[in-house]
């Protein structure tokens, strides 16, 4: 493995288990240890690959976390998603808050979209619906909601940072299907999977990231080299609520603010602590990149009241 891969299979390690730990001691000598490099290295390597510090990372992805939990439940308390999230306290939580989007949270509405304090511009480029608007669409059945179980699959991938660049994730899948190629691997014989690690109505875009990857069998995983750009991982068995899009990307968008902010907030269910998915019909290499066959999905849990 190529010396330049093995820093990024093990940075993304480091990223995956913050993600999915959100409540524990993320201290840099625990994570540094995990990647195998000493404190002092892995917090230059960790800021040259993701573009930020280790604590401006985790301190995002927490309030990321915290944000999402409240608007997709409504009567949530500002200290249970705050402590959910990975906050020692609500005051730290609050700060934070308060500091990046310029409002207290206990002022937000949990709909109206966040805007960044420093620029005051709504993050999404994309039009943002109104509550009213989403209500429209539901009563035109526009889009019909589906639970349903993913089962336990290895996920071969590459993580594009800063994804909102022009031909990031164009290029990123190219390479995908260089790299399974060259494995022997026939890429439309397995589901692309797109997963935003990023909320762009919350994240600053340029710091939203985007795995595209490949959901194989363990079977078919053994068998395969890992060489860069390609890192691998394993997607749990899980409950999904999805919603079947074909059409541009405004349609996606639609649905995707359909499912988070209108659906969601009235269902038994809240977001689990994974990223939403893009599970592919058929993928860019079928159809291109102007229109799209995919279901916007996300992982869920039983509502806790």
């Amino acid at each position: 493995m190529a010396e330049s891969n093995l820093y990024l299979q093990r940075i993304n390690l480091v990223i995956n288990t913050i993600r999915e730990n959100l409540t524990d001691d993320l201290n840099l000598d625990y994570l540094a240890a995990l990647a195998a490099f000493s404190p002092f290295h892995f917090h230059r390597i960790f800021r040259s690959i993701v573009g930020e510090t280790l604590n401006q990372f985790v301190q995002r992805v927490r309030l990321d976390r915290a944000t999402a939990l409240l608007r997709s439940s409504p009567r949530m308390s500002l200290t249970d998603a705050a402590l959910a999230s990975g906050f020692k306290s609500l005051a730290v939580f609050s700060r934070a808050f308060k500091k990046r989007f310029g409002i207290a949270a206990s002022r937000w509405d949990r709909h109206t979209p966040l805007r960044e304090s420093k620029n005051g511009q709504i993050l999404d480029g994309l039009p943002v619906y109104t509550l009213g608007t989403l209500s429209d669409i539901d009563d035109e059945g526009a889009f019909s909601v589906t639970l349903r179980e993913l089962p336990q699959q290895c996920y071969a991938y590459i993580r594009v940072f800063d994804s909102y660049a022009a031909s990031g994730v164009v290029q990123a899948y190219e390479d995908l299907l260089t790299w399974a190629r060259s494995q022997g691997v026939d890429p439309l014989a397995w589901t692309l999977i797109g997963m935003s690690q990023d909320d762009p109505t919350i994240t600053p875009l340029a710091q939203c990231s985007y795995d595209i990857g490949l959901g194989l069998t363990d079977a078919l995983a053994k068998q395969i080299n890992v060489v860069e750009p390609v890192s691998m991982t394993e997607l749990p068995a899980q409950r999904i609520a999805a919603i079947h899009c074909a059409g541009d990307i405004r349609v996606v968008d639609r649905a995707w603010q359909y499912l988070f902010r209108y659906w969601l907030p009235r269902s038994r269910y809240q977001p689990a602590n994974f990223p939403a998915m893009e599970l592919y019909r058929r993928q860019p290499m079928e159809l291109g990149w102007s229109d799209y066959d995919l279901d916007c999905a996300i992982p869920v849990v039983d509502l806790v009241a």
